[in-house]
């Protein structure tokens, strides 16, 4: 009887223990949703995940343009990748380009960027936020073009 009782108790520890250690997960995908676009501009609802609110809209920023680089906005003007589907190579063969577009240069073709939700508290002190913005496709594209990341249409 003694060891009966001795195995439900250490079941019980494990169940809450196991129940007490639960965190609740960050979102690791690169939720991009179109929204809008027109005369070469795409508007999109981005997830962004950081220690603060500014890290946050830069990560859902990132995030967009991840997706309209390597993966396309079904719905959107831009449908396909602008530059293609292998993004560990293409990041690698353009290593000095990415860089500087991370570095800042990206911020160029953003012609707004706006929170659409309230933060977001995560296990762990993460913050999260949904930002809209709008990017100049067309400047984009010819930036591409003139750093030979992409062939001009045509040629």
């Amino acid at each position: 009887m003694k060891k009966k009782l001795h195995l439900i108790y250490f079941i019980l520890f494990v169940l809450i223990s196991f129940n007490c250690s639960r965190k609740i997960l960050l979102p690791t995908s690169a939720e991009v949703n179109y929204i809008s676009g027109k005369e070469g501009t795409v508007t999109v609802r981005a997830i962004g995940i950081g220690n603060n609110e500014g890290e946050a809209i830069t990560n859902a920023i990132y995030n967009a343009f991840d997706v309209l680089l390597f993966r396309g906005l079904p719905e959107s003007e831009q449908k396909v990748a602008l530059i293609g589907t292998n993004e560990n190579e293409e990041r690698n063969k353009q290593k000095t380009y990415f860089d500087q577009f991370y570095s800042g240069r990206y911020k160029s073709f953003v012609m707004s960027s706006i929170p659409s939700s309230n933060l977001i508290n995560y296990t762990g002190g993460k913050k999260g936020i949904a930002v809209d913005i709008k990017i100049n496709l067309v400047a984009l594209r010819k930036d591409l073009e003139q750093n030979n990341i992409i062939r001009a249409f045509g040629f």
